[in-house]
């Protein structure tokens, strides 16, 4: 059963995205930042004291994960089909708009839009269509990162920079910072788009030599060991160098107090190999050997007790990346209300999990825009943060994981084994997370359960318990739901808010549909990036 509460619903303001992204650029100027005054003329001097050094190295945060980064970040939600936004900011229906939807009598409901997600997402790629071009997000903050990080690497072996006290661990640190966040940066890239261009320049340049996404992948495992290799030379008795730097680095609305160890961050990066490996192999293309690597990563990565890269907020939303506004838990909070939760998604969880109960809740009226797509409609919201839930807020409270989780690292291992055959192995460990989330459901090992109905759970399990985590477009796209259902993707047996007109009923009703995304599995580069930077002779495809 769900909880029903009756929370006081406040008017949903449409904001012009520019004027929010004006807000947004001023409230980042704040203390907490210390970022470098770009507009300085020696920025240079700057990045040659410790002081300077350390708040450019704060403001990687800025670079890479601000306003850009969570609309990127909400892209991958609702074209994973655990959120949706019925409103056109930032090209966000666009995006998720799928192509059909097939009621059980047979009848085939289409977009209302008209054409499939490649070919409309593609007619926005340019830079007049401006805040339409869904493709250029991700694209933007991740290259920032990876420039910002450039210039860091540069700065730090200066020979006139100056360092106070163990200047050799520290300078390791800021290394290894650097090169996490390069890691960070490509594995996004890669991740998301069809091709990519390495970019070591520290001078603001870059070049046409766009490579494959694979080949990206390969330079962010580069970057991942670059890191480790700058934290094994961080010994025991110099480990008060690095707990001052990395504090340093780290902003409050980040978590400072959870403070990541030496240990746990490279966990965190075997953790994050595993994603890299599994976020982009369909499984049907996956091996005995692709599974046990992924084991042995993840069997290397993160533990319970470990803590994670964060992004929160402040309790006036100006001191931080959000705004007030721009954060995924702000953005599914009553105040903002700009998303909402997929039917698809709670249709996951067996009725009696506890974390249901916990985290959503019915709304008094169901939230429809059929008139926009057939996709779009929910029966449930999020319970406040505030109020005891998890993901969502009106008041500026949370903390969203921006990198692996331990939830995630054992559902990879759960998921190889299950997938090799070890059905028994892999459903306790299913157990086990479910556990660890408090969901309070009876076990699923040694039911008998057969490796389809194994799989089965396993993939409900990872779309409940990795809510807003980064994986669910990964997820979906690597077990084939987005492809076309020609292509035998699609979701069967999904739950979708019909309206009453449509079905020829007083009143909205649920109806077991099939859904065919049919989404583009990579995106195209984007031409803010292709107007001023061609490919070169030899280079990469750049559109799919």
């Amino acid at each position: 059963m769900v909880l029903t509460l009756a929370f006081k619903p406040e008017i949903m303001k449409k904001i012009i995205s520019i004027f929010i992204l004006a807000a947004f650029m001023s409230s980042c100027q704040k203390t907490d930042l210390e970022l470098i005054n770009p507009n300085s003329p020696t920025p240079d001097a700057s990045l040659t004291v410790e002081d300077g050094i350390l708040a450019f190295s704060k403001g990687l945060y800025v670079k890479g994960l601000g306003a850009n980064f969570v609309i990127a970040w909400s892209l991958h939600s609702f074209m994973g089909d655990e959120l949706y936004s019925p409103y056109g900011n930032w090209g966000w229906r666009w995006a998720e708009q799928v192509t059909s939807v097939t009621l059980p009598n047979g009848t085939v409901l289409k977009n209302p839009i008209g054409p499939e997600q490649k070919l409309q997402l593609q007619s926005t790629n340019s830079r007049t269509a401006g805040e339409l071009n869904v493709f250029k997000y991700e694209w933007e903050s991740m290259n920032l990162l990876n420039a910002s990080c450039n210039l860091l690497l540069a700065s730090i072996d200066k020979p006139e920079t100056k360092f106070t006290g163990d200047a050799a661990t520290k300078k390791a640190t800021l290394r290894a910072w650097a090169y996490w966040w390069k890691a960070y940066a490509y594995s996004h890239i890669g991740s998301m788009y069809i091709s990519g261009v390495i970019n070591n320049n520290a001078d603001g340049t870059t070049n046409g030599n766009f490579i494959t996404r694979d080949a990206i992948i390969t330079e962010a495992t580069s970057n991942f060991d670059k890191c480790v290799a700058q934290l094994n030379t961080v010994a025991a008795a110099n480990i008060d160098a690095y707990n001052a730097t990395i504090d340093a680095v780290t902003p409050d609305f980040a978590a400072r107090s959870s403070r990541i160890t030496p240990d746990m961050w490279k966990r965190q990066i075997s953790s994050y190999k595993a994603r890299n490996l599994m976020a982009n192999k369909k499984v049907a293309t996956m091996t005995t050997a692709d599974w046990s690597a992924v084991s042995t990563l993840a069997n290397a990565g993160m533990q319970a007790t470990d803590n994670n890269f964060r992004i929160g907020m402040d309790p006036n939303g100006t001191n931080d990346l959000s705004g007030a506004f721009y954060h995924p838990f702000s953005l599914l909070g009553l105040g903002a209300q700009f998303t909402f939760v997929s039917e698809r998604l709670v249709q996951e969880f067996d009725a009696n999990d506890a974390r249901l109960a916990a985290n959503f809740y019915l709304l008094t009226s169901p939230n429809l825009r059929n008139d926009r797509g057939f996709n779009f409609g929910t029966r449930y919201g999020a319970v406040p943060i505030e109020s005891g839930g998890k993901f969502a807020t009106s008041d500026n409270q949370g903390f969203m994981e921006v990198g692996a989780t331990y939830e995630e690292t054992r559902l990879d291992i759960a998921e190889a084994n299950i997938r090799t055959g070890a059905v028994e192995t892999g459903l306790a460990i299913i157990d086990q997370v479910r556990a660890y989330q408090g969901a309070k459901v009876a076990a699923t090992a040694g039911t008998g359960l057969t490796q389809a109905a194994a799989i089965a759970i396993l993939k409900r399990e990872r779309r409940v318990a990795l809510f807003q985590r980064g994986t669910a477009f990964y997820d979906a796209r690597r077990w084939g739901v987005t492809q076309s259902a020609a292509s035998g993707g699609g979701r069967a047996a999904a739950n979708v808010l019909i309206q009453g007109s449509t079905l020829g009923t007083t009143a909205s009703q649920i109806r077991s549909c099939f859904i065919d995304y049919n989404f583009m599995d990579y995106f195209d580069i984007p031409l803010n990036e292709l107007d001023f930077n061609a490919p070169a002779p030899g280079a990469a495809p750049v559109k799919n």
